[in-house]
């Protein structure tokens, strides 16, 4: 009496066959547009139901008397309609020696699953969201840059109607960056004393979330009757552990954040302050190297017939004394020598012999004929001058400005490329062991042509020795493909392409120093005067 007077489907089947005995008068509506009651009551479970899986249910019900639970059963309508059912088959006894009797009872899912879909679609939309940030807060250095890529995206993944960016400035919040408001909203101030949404985000230190529904603080709803918001989204940007500033999300009708929006607001907190701070120190480093390089080495490099761009990043910060060195020397009749090496390990010791290997090898490079024979006394210096443990990589080349013709010699250092006029990069072929191994070895002279237009890359092991989170090193093929990327720029903004290709790919997980030169000859020199050259070579 209770199951047929109920709101949801129910019907019973009974006996050794398990046929249909019984159902309710819902089950009997929805049912009707299938096939009609009479043909359906005395039929067994395998002939009612086309579907082996659904009979298997009810038999394995019959003969175990366990109750199944499907949560989630697909039904179609005639009339095209999908809607989904809990299903539970339930064992009522019947007589000694006889198999269970099978219970079906039925409930309309079709809501929570279409909200259930629903909510896994956007959460899948904001993990998309999520990964995108990350790529472009990895993607560069400058922290305007990220921020504003970062807003756009950000508002344009959680649905509000516009998004801004506010910073402290003499004791105000001021409204630097607005996307999806009225470009006038661009300098909006409110003072720090005031009650303002960068100031409850600043109060409270972390992300935040609130609708007016929700609201539980009464100047989170003044603020947002105020300013006719239905619900903002609030994250701290910090420097050193300070709130500095805010990004902030607002929609104009009142919504519900879920998990995932909270998620999303979450992992853009913590991405925006690492990405910040790499930022931060990234400009500080290249300021005070920039102050540093001014005052030690002059002017930056000049080569007729070149042009040249050059990168050095020490992985500890400008104090930090690391062991790649590099130099550009001219020489007479159009000649030009490019060196690049790495003394392994750090420090005062590594530092010492950097600027020994350094000035010795510019020194021979203007009395001696061939790389070779430049490589083979450093090979003795190191060996006499440097600890057991101590060891030097290097590339020297000689270019003659005229023809474009370079010798060159390797020790044990990763290969330069040449990367053409017309785009193709090339490896130069890799030997020689590294300076300081053995007394008396011999290094060969190889030959290649800069021909006008080609680039010469020089760089040290921690571009190719760079490492993914899962340890894939960035190696030599994606540098010939960074290196062909870059094929079109300016060899001075070259160095620094490569750099963030590495960067990028380690996600800011350096492991070493890097140090990259970059040399394209621009036109045939008719020779060097070597007066009027100014040079800058760099010991890092």
């Amino acid at each position: 009496m209770l199951l047929e007077g109920a709101s949801f489907p129910s019907a019973l089947w009974s006996g050794s066959e398990l046929k249909f005995t019984w159902m309710n008068s819902v089950f009997r509506d929805l049912l009707e547009d299938v096939r009609p009651q009479w043909d359906l009551l005395g039929m067994p479970v395998r002939g009612f139901l086309s579907d082996s899986r659904s009979a298997s249910r009810f038999i394995d019900v019959a003969y175990t008397g366990q109750p199944i639970t499907v949560p989630a059963y697909e039904f179609k309508t005639s009339w095209g309609e999908t809607t989904f059912w809990q299903l539970s088959y339930l064992p009522v006894p019947g007589r000694i020696g006889h198999p269970f009797d099978v219970l079906l009872l039925a409930v309309d899912v079709s809501i929570a699953v279409s909200e259930r879909a629903s909510q896994e679609a956007v959460a899948a939309d904001l993990r998309r969201a999520i990964n995108l940030i990350d790529v472009t807060v990895l993607s560069s250095l400058d922290a305007e840059d990220i921020l504003q890529r970062v807003l756009v995206e950000a508002t344009e993944a959680l649905g509000a109607d516009w998004g801004w960016i506010a910073e402290r400035d003499d004791g105000h919040w001021v409204f630097r960056n607005v996307h999806g408001w009225p470009a006038e909203m661009t300098g909006l101030k409110f003072r720090e004393d005031e009650v303002s949404l960068p100031a409850l985000v600043a109060r409270s230190g972390h992300a935040l979330a609130v609708s007016q529904s929700d609201a539980t603080r009464r100047e989170q709803f003044e603020l947002m009757v105020k300013h006719d918001i239905g619900a903002f989204a609030l994250v701290p940007l910090k420097s050193r552990g300070e709130v500095t500033g805010a990004m902030g999300f607002c929609w104009d009708a009142d919504v519900q954040f879920g998990e995932a929006q909270h998620d999303l607001l979450q992992k853009l907190e913590l991405s925006l302050s690492l990405a910040l701070e790499n930022a931060r120190q990234f400009a500080s480093e290249r300021h005070l190297t920039r102050q540093l390089r001014g005052a030690f080495f002059g002017a930056p490099a000049t080569v007729p017939g070149f042009e040249m761009g050059h990168l050095y990043h020490a992985i500890s910060g400008v104090s930090y004394v690391g062991g790649d060195f590099y130099d550009v020397i001219p020489l007479e009749a159009g000649r030009l020598g490019v060196l690049i090496g790495d003394v392994s390990g750090h420090g005062v010791e590594a530092a010492g012999l950097t600027a020994l290997v350094k000035s010795a090898m510019r020194s021979e490079a203007f009395k001696l004929p061939s790389p070779q024979l430049v490589m083979d006394h450093a090979n003795e210096l190191v060996i006499r001058g440097a600890e057991p443990h101590e060891f030097v990589s290097a590339f020297f080349g000689l270019i003659d400005g005229t023809t474009g013709h370079m010798a060159y010699s390797l020790a044990g250092h990763p290969p330069p490329v040449i990367v053409r006029a017309d785009g193709v990069p090339v490896l130069l072929p890799d030997d020689g062991g590294v300076l300081g191994a053995m007394s008396g070895m011999r290094y060969d002279n190889h030959d290649a042509h800069l021909g006008v237009g080609d680039l010469l890359v020089m760089y040290t092991d921690g571009l190719v020795d760079a490492r993914s989170p899962h340890g894939e090193a960035f190696g030599a093929d994606r540098l010939l493909h960074a290196c062909a990327r870059a094929a079109t720029e300016p060899a001075t903004t070259v160095p620094e392409s490569l750099f963030m290709s590495a960067f990028g790919f380690s996600e800011g997980r350096l492991a070493d120093d890097i140090a990259i030169v970059a040399l394209r000859r621009t036109e045939a020199a008719d020779g060097c005067d070597q007066g009027r050259l100014e040079l800058e070579s760099a010991v890092a």
